[in-house]
């Protein structure tokens, strides 16, 4: 209910009846409510957005669970309570003063992230009170920043050839074109590089081929399980359920140029004919009712090295897959290809004179905090831009915020990148006999509890 003097006026007529009754007989009384409890809370719009407040009645603390943004001091210096449900009246101040949410602001600056809050008595009519604290919880960080930490290589011993990062379940491995591969758990608390000896590695496997497949295991419950694949320079594929061991899946065949973890339960592989052929169960490529292995075209420019895919949902809940890989010498552009089921792929080239990414030898692509981003440079062996875009077309440089760290512009290492399950993102430097370094970088917003 709204607070108002005439609440105050209401309960006093109340006990006047009730002492009035009293007199005239001794059969009826009138009781007074002692409900001094808050019922609802609620500021005005902060940022457009109305922030839910939780009551703990046990502890007569009301805080908001959802943190306020990093900016919001200058409008929570004077900002309207616009719920603030009882069944008497609040008081609040030195003076113990009747508070009216309806006119009064309030300047919840001072006690922002403070354990103190700001008191508030809540009357009952019949007298009674009780004291509540009203905390607010506000964003110590930029939510729309890309934050960095370098953190302790894999190796002090620099990489022949090349090298790519890839997730497996809760791990971060990097594979070399040995038959050693360095392997860390991606947990909080657990991070530490371990060489990991390969068994049955295949000794001409292509590190830049792997791919995390997500095998389906129960359509019903979309539980799936993690699988590694990688492809030879003889065309072969291996699959490891551990990362550690290896086997050569000959139904896969041995005409497999490079390999796409596309869409959920999906692998698409390329042929060296220059089609696409797919499986969805990692053993053996789909058929058609004939036992004919089903093959498409792979278009022109289609990457075919070094793919970097990247799965996400449509507005309408419909998945669909980004890749991005080595260009063609040819070139002028870094263009994307996107897939949906059931569909072909389909290049998003820019006409726009001023929204495009250029060129880049090595462009790492990922949906990412509800955007798409391609990590990359123009010189060969640098990382030293990020472009982003929204629908997949136009693509814009980012300039600030979301930056890499000025570290790298010293780094002339190959690199590889990957996301794990807690959103950072794994920046891996390495090989060709170049120094090592591992970076590690997360949006702030995607580390809070609450979204």
């Amino acid at each position: 209910m709204r607070i108002k003097f005439l609440s105050v006026i209401v309960s006093f007529l109340f006990v006047s009846l009730a002492i009035s009754s009293c007199l005239d007989s001794d059969d009826s009384s009138y009781e007074l409510s002692s409900d001094a409890t808050v019922h609802a809370f609620g500021l005005d719009t902060i940022y457009g957005k109305h922030y839910t407040f939780t009551i703990d009645q046990l502890r007569r603390v009301i805080y908001n669970r959802d943190s306020l943004p990093i900016g919001a001091d200058t409008i929570i210096n004077h900002i309207l309570i616009d719920t603030f449900t009882v069944s008497g009246w609040v008081t609040a101040g030195i003076n113990d003063t009747i508070f009216d949410y309806t006119k009064d602001s309030v300047d919840f600056a001072p006690i922002v992230n403070k354990q103190e809050g700001m008191k508030f008595k809540v009357h009952a009519p019949d007298g009674t009170y009780r004291e509540y604290t009203v905390q607010i919880n506000r964003h110590n960080q930029d939510p729309d920043s890309l934050v960095w930490k370098e953190m302790e290589v894999y190796s002090e011993n620099k990489i022949t050839g090349k090298q790519r990062a890839v997730i497996l379940n809760n791990d971060l491995w990097v594979y070399t074109n040995t038959n050693q591969a360095y392997k860390t758990s991606t947990e909080a608390g657990r991070y530490g590089w371990q060489p990991v000896n390969l068994i049955d590695y295949p000794s001409d496997a292509d590190p830049e081929s792997v791919v995390n497949f997500k095998k389906k295991v129960n359509s019903l419950t979309n539980e799936v399980s993690q699988i590694l694949y990688i492809v030879t320079e003889g065309k072969k594929v291996y699959q490891s359920i551990d990362g550690e061991t290896w086997a050569e899946v000959t139904a896969l065949g041995n005409n497999i140029e490079a390999l796409i973890a596309s869409l959920t339960g999906t692998l698409t592989g390329i042929t060296s004919e220059g089609y696409f052929c797919t499986s969805n169960d990692g053993e053996t490529w789909n058929r058609n009712d004939k036992d004919e292995i089903i093959l498409t075209e792979v278009p022109q420019d289609f990457p075919r090295k070094n793919i970097y895919a990247a799965q996400f949902s449509t507005s309408n809940s419909m998945p669909q897959v980004m890749v991005v890989g080595t260009p063609s010498a040819s070139a002028k552009l870094t263009i994307p290809w996107f897939h949906m089921e059931g569909d072909g792929w389909a290049d998003m080239s820019s006409t726009s004179y001023d929204a495009y990414c250029p060129v880049m030898p090595n462009p790492a692509g990922m949906y990412y905090g509800g955007k798409f981003y391609i990590f990359g440079s123009k010189e060969v062996n640098k990382l030293d831009a990020i472009y982003s875009s929204i629908t997949g077309i136009a693509w814009y440089k980012t300039e600030k915020k979301f930056l890499l760290p000025e570290d790298f512009e010293k780094i002339t290492s190959p690199y590889s990148i990957t996301i794990d399950n807690q959103n950072y993102i794994w920046v891996i430097f390495g090989g060709d006999l170049k120094a090592n370094a591992v970076w590690r970088g997360r949006l702030n917003r995607l580390g809070f509890d609450i979204q």
